[in-house]
């Protein structure tokens, strides 16, 4: 396993938003040797494409990162060195690090797509080049992503399925009065609106409070207008519409302003050809029994499964447990199980 960690010594230098993802692509390609490639590149954003044979999977990932956060890193994020038997480094988990275990365990036979558009917009990555791929009317039956998708334990969790997010922008208008007289609070008329919509419960939908901004920096000025943003994460868009209603019939009344987006659509592939073979090479490695849930953020196999309907979707990758948090970090142990076990899973795959 030294390649192992020679590939992620030189994987993990490039530095988030550098505009230098591109030279990872480099990097992975003279690793497997190949001059056989395709790199589309639209606006500012680069996505490589390995076709090797003739077989109806493609393998998905990213090589874009979060960013570091304002707290100080026991260790250089961008070096990699192994402390406490832990790597620690921005990416490691979300997902150079399965990225490097997919690499070394590769049959150079298989399909890849990597993008560095995913955790910003994704809009000129996957979402993109599956479009791109349909255009050329060609067939896949399995898109297989390496997400961290364990919780506790490598392998204690595979996912076939996603939650869907949107999110709520609310606008409350009012007029700007002094503090010192009597009129209406914004602020305070808003905090008991926030209560009742992140308390009502709403079958299978997940409400979380992110933003919160009231007007000027005035100390003695009550502001005109309120701005929030709820996210919220479902299975069925008949959730969503009823959250929609709640908010609907509270603020009716009042001068509100209402925008909704939906940043990511729900997923379900029970259907799953692949399923039972993941499942069975985890067990033989790391004698556990996988389970299979959709909870975590969304993924980019979503477009995968609007535009290819008929495929099989995997997820499965390292322990989520410090994922875009300061000193994210891995077990080196668990980089060299999850190489064996996609080693016993490709090969499997025709």
């Amino acid at each position: 396993m030294i390649n192992l960690f020679f590939l992620l010594k030189k994987i993990m230098i490039f530095e988030i938003l550098s505009g230098k993802e591109k030279l990872i692509f480099l990097i992975i390609l003279n690793y497997l040797k190949l001059f056989m490639f395709e790199i589309i590149k639209i606006r500012k954003i680069s996505n490589l494409i390995i076709f090797k044979n003739k077989n109806k999977n493609f393998y998905i990932g990213h090589v874009d990162t979060v960013e570091l956060g304002n707290k100080k890193w026991i260790k250089n994020p961008f070096k990699i060195k192994i402390f406490k038997k832990k790597i620690i480094s921005r990416g490691i988990i979300d997902m150079k690090g399965s990225i490097c275990s997919y690499l070394i365990s590769l049959n150079k036979n298989k399909n890849l797509i990597l993008t560095d558009d995913e955790e910003s917009f994704s809009i000129y990555g996957i979402q993109y080049i599956i479009n791109v791929l349909k255009f050329r009317k060609k067939k896949y039956f399995l898109f297989f992503g390496s997400e961290p998708t364990s919780i506790k334990l490598l392998g204690d969790c595979v996912k076939i399925s996603r939650r869907g997010s949107c999110n709520f922008f609310i606008v409350f208008y009012n007029y700007q009065k002094h503090c010192a007289y009597l009129g209406k609070n914004s602020i305070l008329f808003f905090i008991k609106i926030i209560n009742y919509l992140i308390k009502k419960k709403i079958k299978n939908c997940k409400k979380e409070l992110t933003t919160f901004l009231s007007g000027r920096s005035l100390t003695n000025v009550i502001p005109e207008k309120v701005f929030l943003n709820i996210n919220c994460r479902f299975l069925k868009y008949k959730n969503i519409f009823n959250f929609k209603k709640k908010i609907i019939n509270k603020i009716f009344k009042n001068k509100i302003n209402l925008k909704w987006i939906n940043s990511g659509l729900p997923f379900f592939c029970y259907k799953n050809y692949y399923l039972k073979k993941i499942l069975n090479k985890i067990n033989i490695v790391q004698n556990i029994f996988p389970k299979i849930n959709f909870f975590g953020g969304t993924s980019d196999l979503r477009y995968c499964y609007l535009i290819f309907k008929k495929s099989n979707l995997l997820e499965f990758g390292l322990i989520n447990k410090s994922i875009h948090k300061i000193n994210e970090n891995s077990f080196f142990d668990d980089l060299i199980l999850l190489t064996l076990i996609y080693f016993f899973f490709l090969v499997g795959i025709k």
